[in-house]
């Protein structure tokens, strides 16, 4: 993402920090950029940023210091411009009383200034997309919640915008509804640049191609998903075996022997390993393979144990925060 050009980039931040009340330091010298067609997985806990971040790019906050650039121009309150060119999905949409989808939504296009020849057949489209023909003409008050994100879905869209911003678009749907939420969004990825912010590291694992990892405010990571991946420990193996039960249990004591491994655990015949950080696995899960071929037990499967972008993603906080805890350990000593 670094090579491109500035003015060919959709998103592109430098130092953006946001202070409220002059003292909570919500954002803290974010600088990233963002690429035509990258589908940008927002990733952090509670209170790292996210929200004041997306926020931050809709022109919704201004910020403290820094700056926000969306199609090469910076955003701020006054930018409609911009706004125009994004679809926005707050976490836990609210819609007004009274109103149906069809009522909204034209209502939403009126205030994008679409003429009627242009607003009514997309009203009608995307109703039909995001499958809310059969409620269209019912209040929204009475919706289910992945009825409620589909009209906010279609709400974002009613403008063709070039950039769709969602905010915990999977936040309190069902299995069935998520699942559709996850479909639309790789349909709208094949033309669309996304950043979509998420607690299911499992959706952000689905549906995006980069990750962006926020704590406590700070940027720590941001990159393609491929190579976050890439960072993450692989210390923790299973492995299923096959073979006479002395046999296992004889290999089995053998490979506690080994140097590498910090736990061993057998149970029935499934081998629980992990590894010392500072060891490279394949030697060492070559010398499990050697020590199982000399007492005569077949390996039936071997696995890398945890979800891969949950586990790097945690790991990267883990490694970020044990140096903050470092650094301020070593100040209050000094």
């Amino acid at each position: 993402m670094a090579d491109t050009p500035s003015s060919d980039l959709v998103v592109e931040t430098f130092k953006l920090t946001k202070l409220y009340r002059n003292r909570l330091i919500a954002l803290n010298d974010v600088t990233l950029r963002l690429e035509p067609g990258c589908v940008l997985g927002l990733l952090g806990a509670n209170g790292a940023g996210k929200t004041t971040l997306l926020r931050l790019l809709t022109g919704l906050h201004r910020p403290t210091a820094g700056w926000a650039k969306v199609f090469g121009k910076k955003m701020g309150p006054n930018s409609a411009d911009l706004r125009r060119r994004i679809g926005y999905i707050p976490t836990n949409p609210q819609f007004p009383r009274g109103m149906t989808p069809i009522t909204y939504l034209d209502y939403m296009a009126r205030l994008f200034g679409l003429p009627a020849d242009v607003r009514k057949p997309r009203l009608a489209s995307l109703i039909r997309a995001v499958d809310l023909l059969g409620a269209s003409g019912h209040v929204i008050d009475g919706f289910s919640n992945g009825m409620t994100a589909r009209l906010a879905v279609a709400a974002s869209l009613i403008n063709e915008p070039d950039l769709l911003i969602w905010d915990e678009p999977t936040h309190g749907l069902d299995p069935e509804a998520r699942r559709s939420m996850l479909d639309l969004i790789k349909e709208l990825a094949r033309e669309k640049t996304l950043i979509v912010s998420s607690h299911n590291l499992s959706d952000i694992d689905e549906v995006c191609n980069h990750a962006a990892v926020l704590s406590h405010g700070q940027l720590i990571y941001c990159g393609s998903l491929q190579d976050l991946k890439g960072r993450m420990r692989r210390n923790h193996f299973e492995m299923d075996l096959e073979g006479d039960q002395k046999a296992v249990a004889k290999a089995t004591t053998a490979i506690r022997a080994l140097p590498d491994f910090k736990v061993v655990n057998l149970r029935q015949r499934r081998l629980e390993l992990y590894l010392h950080e500072e060891v490279v696995n394949t030697s060492a899960l070559a010398g499990v393979f050697s020590i199982l071929t000399d007492n005569k037990v077949s390996l039936v499967s071997v696995r890398s144990v945890g979800q891969q972008t949950e586990q790097a993603f945690l790991d990267l906080v883990e490694k970020e925060e044990s140096r903050g805890f470092a650094r301020i350990y070593q100040d209050e000593a000094a």
